[in-house]
């Protein structure tokens, strides 16, 4: 792995203005972008407007889209700032994310001309007791990822505090029941430190989903005092050195996503800091 392997960008990691984004990324050097948020919306569930401009600065810009994350199996804001539940017991909402929702996700990708959907487990209630997912669990994703199939689309499961993939032996176990080609990876390491995990994300996680991985989240955080702090690459817990060295062995060619994530420890000097975080990531990869 070198200053050679592909660098993604999440755009609203810096401005939720797309066109701002991108012009900064590009001034880094950066030519891929992953898509999530715009003007406070995770499009494209929000106001048309906002996935036409993100369409728009794409095409301004000649960037690659290398996946959008809509938030198939999270919470969808309403347009009144308050947000739809969905859980394991939410059947309905399940139901809307995979005939209505996911659909339109997948003509929003192929507006962009990315075939990679991010997409989430469940959450998992904070009283669930024990490892295994529920079947609901495994039966969406499952649902998911045979109409990506059917359409040619490529799901990439995040691994996330809070939901039935938390934790790398956590995700194995969905991967593997789910059983599907068009199911795989977005490893988020920084995620298990964040959540307070035992797993050690690089040495016991990384191991147990190295065969799915097909985009890699890269963020720094720590674990103290019972709370998960974001923090510049190379101040938190993670080992990266050695995540990209596995990587490498690994024969891993895909991309190295930046999602610093530092705007909500403090937005203040947001664009200097995810510039510097790049900087880091690259003295990293020399």
């Amino acid at each position: 792995m070198s200053t050679t392997q592909p660098i993604a960008l999440i755009t609203d990691e810096c401005s939720h203005d797309p066109f701002t984004a991108i012009e900064l990324g590009k001034r880094w050097g950066i030519e891929h972008y992953e898509i999530r948020y715009a003007y406070r919306w995770r499009v494209p569930n929000g106001p048309p407007f906002t996935a036409d401009l993100v369409a728009g600065a794409v095409k301004a810009y000649g960037v690659t889209v290398s996946a959008i994350s809509p938030g198939l199996f999270k919470p969808v804001m309403k347009f009144d700032g308050s947000q739809t539940p969905i859980n394991t017991d939410t059947r309905d909402e399940i139901d809307r994310h995979i005939d209505e929702l996911l659909p339109r996700y997948f003509d929003f990708a192929d507006r962009l001309g990315t075939r990679n959907v991010i997409v989430f487990a469940l959450p998992r209630a904070k009283n669930a007791s024990g490892d295994a997912p529920p079947a609901i669990v495994i039966d969406s994703l499952a649902r998911a990822a045979r109409k990506a199939a059917d359409a040619g689309f490529q799901l990439l499961l995040e691994n996330g505090g809070g939901s039935w993939a938390d934790s790398g032996h956590a995700t194995k176990a969905v991967l593997d029941a789910v059983g599907s080609a068009a199911l795989r990876l977005t490893w988020d390491p920084a995620n298990v430190v964040q959540a307070g995990l035992s797993e050690d994300p690089v040495a016991e996680g990384y191991p147990a989903i190295r065969s799915y991985v097909g985009n890699v989240h890269v963020k720094d955080a720590v674990y103290a005092d019972g709370k998960g702090l974001w923090t510049m690459l190379g101040d938190g817990k993670l080992d990266w050195q050695e995540q990209f060295a596995e990587l490498r062995r690994d024969g891993y060619e895909g991309m190295l996503t930046i999602e610093p994530h530092l705007q909500y420890q403090s937005p203040v000097e947001l664009v200097a800091k995810t510039e510097l975080f790049v900087s880091k990531l690259r003295a990293i990869l020399k």
